[in-house]
């Protein structure tokens, strides 16, 4: 395995975005409606917030594994394009992603660090994390087509289908939701069955 194809796939599952276990399941894309001026709005007010610091409770269901795997730390978000990942438990892993640059590092190795502006598969995983929480609603309408359900005030859900083939390769659904301006949790459904379950916490 390459080192760019480690790095992504760690992109994956310690960035994974977040597939929580709902109390009532995100809707598909066939049953949410599509309303890109609610999306937008939600999208928009997500992205006024510009700093925001959080814990995090993360279950990573693989489909080469038999049992989940769980992790916890801390996340840190500065606008318009720093984002950070630490995970503290079972093991230290440090995971950033600022501007184009994308750093990771585990343990004591040595970090490994990659321009995503030099390989488009790394450009949309930077994206997919970053958008949703900088408000950058042109840029998800890039990648995706949104369906939305609930509303921007209260509680709501986007659900992210792939818009292109390039898309579809890597992930087959993307699923966000929150309250008011915060996200909760996001849902990333790779291609190939895996996904990543996160919770963030105040």
């Amino acid at each position: 395995m390459t080192s760019l194809t480690r790095l992504m796939a760690t992109l994956f599952c310690c960035f994974g975005l977040l597939l929580p276990r709902l109390s009532q399941a995100a809707p598909s894309p066939d049953s949410a409606p599509v309303s890109p001026e609610r999306a937008d709005a939600i999208l928009t007010r997500v992205g006024a917030v510009p700093a925001r610091d959080n814990t995090f409770h993360e279950v990573r269901n693989l489909v080469t594994l038999t049992r989940p795997l769980e992790s916890s730390g801390t996340l840190k978000w500065r606008a318009p394009d720093y984002l950070e990942k630490l995970t503290l438990s079972p093991r230290r892993e440090d995971l950033v992603i600022r501007g184009s640059t994308v750093t990771m590092m585990r343990g004591t190795a040595q970090p490994q660090t990659l321009d995503a502006t030099r390989n488009p598969a790394l450009q949309l995983l930077a994206d997919t994390l970053r958008a949703p929480l900088s408000g950058d609603t042109a840029l998800l309408h890039r990648y995706y087509h949104i369906a939305v359900s609930g509303t921007e005030g209260g509680l709501w859900t986007l659900t992210l289908s792939p818009a292109t083939n390039d898309v579809r390769h890597f992930l087959k659904q993307v699923a966000i939701a929150g309250t008011n301006n915060a996200i909760t949790r996001l849902e990333v459904i790779q291609a190939n069955g895996d996904h990543q379950t996160m919770t963030i916490l105040p």
